[in-house]
């Protein structure tokens, strides 16, 4: 009790309450004093002094310790929020004595957002809670409460009408934390994390030292934070926000927009939008994704130029591609044609077989030309390019041009054309050459797309002939991922990589190969599936689990209803991402969040490797023990989700720059064309 009231001059208000004159009473209020008359939903009505008039519900619902659990749920009438109503939901404890109710509830001043524009939380605010105390007594309305929020609003609500309680409570928090640890750290792998972090004196950080004695430092414990809380409520609620325990402001209501975007619209509705957004926004001359910046409604102004537009382009043209598949829609094909003749011009603007471009811009005369663009040679005097079309690069082309000549008519013969010259000229790259991957890859291509014999015995032979093993041409696997830490972009090109090469061995009738490619994608997901990677879920399922692959990684460290778990949450990793994304000038950090816990692994601890200039600085290495939502975290600031790391816990967006979504459409459509189950 001491806590719920902690004020003498609280208790002494109470007391007194109990001899205020005899009013009459609406019937169910005077039965506030009879044996069971507090329980019950309770009609509300009131009004704030920033957002005007309001009405709703309190619930109250008996708990164990003789007091009652209070939910209070309040719409404001005439406030609203780019259209939406701003809706305040509070959890707290009741307690009813004579005529009098009084109510507490807990409050938090920040969540996770620590500045949007010139609005800014400080770290106070994260850690300290706002108690407010409402007490109900009697008057000519009904129940009457007058109360502030202590940093925003004054408060004047009343009760009157009762009504008995539903099966459920209004409001029900769903936030759980699933445990993300994953299987004992080896021996020789422990041995380098030690060393590295020694190197950087990681341990003596006075940052990393303030959380030594928490218990999931010590057991080295990764959550991922699943929240679906108010999914079905947004679906059925399209044009309400909720704010839940927070206090009413223009950071909250943002936290509160991008959850509500992210959970209203079916994962249909969002690529629609997404689609939409792509072409108008994203696509630019020369068919390469690109990022834009944008005015205030969200028009194009300008091209931004993206460094890995090859590999997003690449995946860009697979979206299209399995869209038109399951789809039939002529708009897919016509971005599929678009965005692949872009993939063609990266092999031809170098002027060398043995390079390519990694991405492709408008060239404007008389302006500087970024570092490492070059103008093209005519005809491509009026595109520029980026060198350094490296391994990651070149699992665009491969994927682009495998998807393009899967939904291509033949008839149309200058693409056709091109396809077969290019495939060919791939196996004269440099990172063909070099990587025994990457030359599978462009065999296969090759003679997939040129019906070529020759190159496809080449193709079966560079696997090798022992079935069994994981070495020659299906390499090692070298995914891993110990206690949170993991190559999280790595794993998105594997994924590219396997999805591309099982796709080609199948199309080939090399049904050897692209068994073993399955199961790797399987043993893929075995190795991450504690942190919950629902792209690598999707991918498993599509590719390798559907059509039967398991293997023995798969058999003795996994198992059907591990994977099945997986897999109705996978569509989760498509309804946290909001539509549309948020573009604000934002910055965010979750450390501030009082559950929040540093690793105490670094992250890509092998970078401590680098020595001079090339050494990142120590907080280079900082990561949590805790992967918030999409909503939460990567949607503000990633430019490709499926790539971010877990368990990264701050960052920032400058308002006007929005990035492309070909992470959304890529594992939406891959999902789609697979039959993925519960995709809505």
């Amino acid at each position: 009790m001491r806590k719920l009231f902690p004020s003498l001059l609280f208790l002494s208000l109470l007391t007194s309450s109990c001899a205020t004159k005899e009013k009459h009473l609406p019937r169910d209020i005077a039965s506030l004093q009879m044996s069971n008359g507090v329980e019950g939903i309770w009609f509300v009505q009131g009004s704030s002094t920033t957002r005007g008039p309001y009405n709703g519900d309190l619930e109250l619902r008996k708990s164990n310790d003789g007091t009652y659990n209070a939910v209070r749920v309040i719409t404001y009438i005439n406030s609203f929020f780019d259209g939406l109503k701003v809706q305040e939901v509070w959890t707290g404890k009741a307690v009813a004595e004579g005529n009098a109710l009084s109510v507490s509830y807990d409050l938090s001043q920040a969540d996770f957002i620590t500045r949007l524009g010139t609005a800014t939380r400080e770290p106070s605010d994260f850690k300290n809670k706002i108690n407010i105390l409402e007490r109900f007594v009697r008057s000519e309305k009904g129940l009457t409460a007058q109360f502030a929020d202590r940093k925003v609003s004054n408060y004047t609500e009343w009760l009157t009408e009762r009504r008995n309680l539903e099966a459920k409570p209004l409001w029900i928090n769903e936030r759980v934390n699933l445990d993300a640890k994953g299987p004992h750290v080896p021996a020789a792998v422990r041995t380098a994390i030690t060393t590295f972090k020694w190197r950087i004196a990681y341990d003596h950080d006075p940052f990393i030292k303030s959380y030594k004695n928490r218990s999931e430092f010590k057991d080295e414990n990764p959550y991922v934070i699943f929240d679906p809380t108010d999914f079905d409520f947004y679906r059925k609620n399209r044009d309400v926000i909720r704010l839940v325990n927070k206090i009413t402001d223009d950071i909250s209501v943002t936290e509160a927009v991008v959850k509500r975007n992210a959970y209203a619209l079916t994962l249909e509705e969002k690529q629609k939008g997404f689609e939409n957004n792509m072409v108008t926004n994203h696509i630019n001359p020369q068919g390469m994704v690109a990022m834009a910046s944008v005015d205030n409604q969200g028009h194009l102004t300008r091209f931004e130029e993206d460094g890995d537009s090859a590999l997003w382009t690449g995946m860009y043209v697979g979206s299209q591609a399995m869209r038109y598949l399951v789809s039939r829609e002529p708009e897919a094909l016509e971005n599929v044609r678009k965005s692949l003749k872009g993939l063609f011009i990266l092999m031809d603007i170098t002027r060398s077989n043995d390079q390519f471009a990694r991405a492709l811009s408008t060239f404007v005369a008389g302006q500087p030309l970024p570092p490492g663009w070059h103008q093209g040679a005519a005809p491509f005097e009026n595109i520029m390019w980026l060198e350094g079309g490296n391994n990651d690069m070149f699992k665009g082309l491969v994927h682009g041009f495998l998807w393009a000549s899967l939904v291509i008519p033949e008839s149309e013969t200058e693409i056709w054309s091109h396809l077969r010259e290019k495939s060919r000229r791939l196996l004269d790259l440099d990172v063909v050459k070099k990587t025994s991957q990457n030359y599978n890859l462009a065999l296969g291509l090759a003679a997939l797309i040129n019906k070529d014999q020759g190159l496809r015995d080449k193709y079966k032979s560079s696997y090798g002939t022992w079935s069994p093993s994981k070495l020659s041409g299906f390499s090692l696997d070298t995914s891993f991922y110990w206690h949170g830490t993991a190559d999280w972009s790595g794993m998105n090109l594997s994924l590219v990589s396997d999805i591309t090469g099982i796709v080609l061995a199948d199309r080939l009738g090399e049904t050897r190969i692209r068994d073993r490619l399955r199961e790797r994608v399987m043993d893929m997901w075995v190795t991450y599936s504690p942190a919950q990677r629902h792209f690598v879920t999707l991918a498993a399922y599509g590719f390798a689990y559907q059509h039967g692959t398991r293997g023995d990684s798969f058999r003795d460290n996994s198992g059907e209803a591990q994977f099945q778990a997986s897999l109705q949450r996978a569509s989760w990793g498509l309804r946290e991402i909001p539509y549309p994304r948020p573009n604000l000038d934002v910055q965010y950090d979750h450390s501030l969040r009082p559950e929040w816990c540093a690793s105490p692994i670094p992250r890509m601890f092998w970078y401590a490797v680098k020595t001079g200039g090339d050494k990142p600085p120590r907080e280079f290495f900082f990561q949590g023990l805790y992967d918030y939502p999409t909503f939460e975290k990567a949607a503000f600031d990633s430019n490709f989700l499926w790539k971010e790391s877990a368990f990264l816990y701050k960052g920032g967006h400058a308002k006007g720059l929005e990035y492309a979504s070909v992470d959304y459409l890529y594992a939406y459509w891959m999902a789609r064309y697979t039959q993925v189950p519960n995709i809505n």
